[in-house]
């Protein structure tokens, strides 16, 4: 689940973490590393992550120069992006430093909390209630679906209101298949979807999650951008 500080979005739980650095691991994503005092930026790549022991491995920093500040434990960032949603933590440090066939790297306990924030490009329109524009988003994990109402939606992505704790929370980046009836346009849409974020507010018993489109053909993408059009031009956003 996510946790929010000053407006910005955190994963806290190992879970989450876990999935995030997996991902990156995966993509093959260039990671950024930042020692603290130190304004120079160094590069690294995700080897491995393992939910257990609750650590992942940092490929050796390049420059090479960095690897006398790694070793000597002191605290560094991390940054990188993952399709334009951007993860930082901070205050790490090298546990131990390791050494395979293809050279050095470095074992990492998880951060405590995780950065995740997506770009806010895209014009995003307020959805009113009384349209009820209702979704379900599904996955081996949650084959009933995940029902809710849309809140707003954007040419990239919507939030979604769902009544009650939704268990299990969904992964950063966690796939599932979407189903929406668009009002105002009439066009049934089916799409592949990714969670972003999933917040549970205890005193509503309400989750609010975050989901950003996949592929869609260009007759879905069309009808999504003619909705958000619409909800624009008749000052329901």
């Amino acid at each position: 689940m996510a946790t929010n500080f000053n407006n910005e979005r955190y994963y806290t739980s190992a879970g989450d973490i876990f999935s995030v650095l997996r991902t990156l691991q995966a993509d093959r994503s260039g990671i950024s590393i930042q020692f603290s005092g130190n304004g120079k930026m160094y590069n690294s790549l995700v080897l491995g992550v393992e939910l257990k022991s609750r650590s992942f491995h940092l490929d050796e920093f390049t420059p090479r120069e960095a690897h006398k500040q790694a070793q000597a434990g002191t605290p560094f960032s991390l940054r990188a992006s993952i399709n334009g949603i951007r993860v930082h933590a901070k205050d790490l440090v090298v546990e131990k430093v390791r050494k395979d066939s293809d050279g050095l790297y470095y074992e990492i306990k998880f951060p405590e909390r995780l950065l995740y924030l997506q770009r806010r490009d895209a014009f995003r329109a307020w959805v009113p209630g009384t349209l009820m524009v209702a979704s379900s988003c599904t996955n081996k994990k949650h084959p009933e679906g995940i029902k809710g109402r849309i809140l707003n939606m954007s040419a990239t992505g919507f939030r979604l209101q769902v009544d009650g704790k939704v268990e299990p929370a969904p992964a950063m980046l966690e796939e599932f298949a979407l189903v929406i009836s668009l009002p105002l346009i009439d066009h049934d849409l089916s799409c592949p979807v990714e969670a972003v974020y999933a917040e549970y507010q205890q005193e509503r018993n309400q989750t609010t999650l975050g989901f950003r489109f996949g592929d869609m053909n260009r007759a879905d993408q069309v009808a999504v951008n003619r909705f958000v059009t619409q909800l624009q031009r008749e000052s329901i956003a």
